[in-house]
């Protein structure tokens, strides 16, 4: 479906501007789902960077390279609601814009992607940027996939379907959810949430209880050698992106608590 999605939209959009949009997006769903609450303010941000080019785009005929910074982003909002309403909707003048303007706000003004600040990330600035990325997603969908509403916002929640954690965070200790999945299977969990830092053998075995050395490291050597589901350098165990997608796929699908 992602991909059908994608192949109509790039009808309207640049191939690269789509598929930043969805990796961005999925990306603020995933972090957003591990209460990982500041990674998915900053990825919400760089969503908002992305949406603001499309509209560029969409308005200009060009747009501001992805190699380069974008021009003042409140400037840009401002312009595009000066746009008549006879050449645009209020969507791509107006709502669109002033969400990602809030959404890119929290990732920059609310001691998010900076350091200093008065507020700290939390719960709810990410609830707040979470529901406006899923919004804009709706509504770009609404006005170049289709011009039903509830379609979209179906094709939006079956774009990436939210799962309770299966991994909780409790001071420090990595707790799993699903206490019935294969050691493997929990390895690789663990490994998922603890994203590109890794974890050393023995936080995994801590945090995996109960399971003797002998099937512990014939469990790793399956998922390095068999699978490359993982890479161990030295003592640090780190996912691979086979390993992350076989994660989302499979390990989530099955054991949805």
């Amino acid at each position: 479906m992602l991909n059908v999605i994608k192949n109509q939209l790039q009808t309207c959009f640049p191939k690269e501007l789509i598929d930043q949009l969805f990796s961005t997006y999925t990306e603020v769903k995933r972090k957003y789902c591990l209460n990982d609450y500041r990674p998915c303010c900053i990825e919400g941000g760089r969503f908002a960077e992305i949406v603001l080019r499309m509209l560029q785009y969409i308005t200009q005929g060009n747009y501001t390279s992805l190699k380069q910074n974008l021009p003042n982003f409140t400037d840009e909002v401002f312009k595009l609601s000066q746009l008549p309403s006879s050449a645009h909707n209020d969507s791509i003048r107006i709502h669109i814009p002033r969400a990602i303007q809030v959404i890119y706000d929290i990732r920059n003004k609310r001691n998010i992607g900076h350091v200093g600040g008065d507020i700290d990330a939390n719960f709810t600035d990410a609830t707040l940027s979470y529901t406006l990325c899923n919004w804009v997603v709706a509504e770009l969908l609404r006005i170049y996939y289709t011009s039903d509403i509830q379609t979209a916002q179906k094709l939006v929640n079956d774009l990436v379907k939210i799962k309770i954690p299966i991994v909780q965070e409790i001071n420090g200790f990595l707790k799993i959810l699903a206490p019935k999945m294969s050691i493997a299977n929990k390895i690789l969990s663990l490994l998922y949430c603890m994203g590109s830092e890794g974890a050393t053998k023995t936080q995994l075995k801590t945090w995996i209880k109960k399971v003797n050395e002998s099937t512990f490291q014939s469990s790793l050597s399956r998922l390095e050698y068999d699978k490359a589901f993982i890479h161990i350098q030295e003592d640090i165990v780190l996912i691979t992106d086979a390993g992350t997608k076989f994660v989302e796929e499979k390990i989530f699908e099955q054991f949805q608590i």
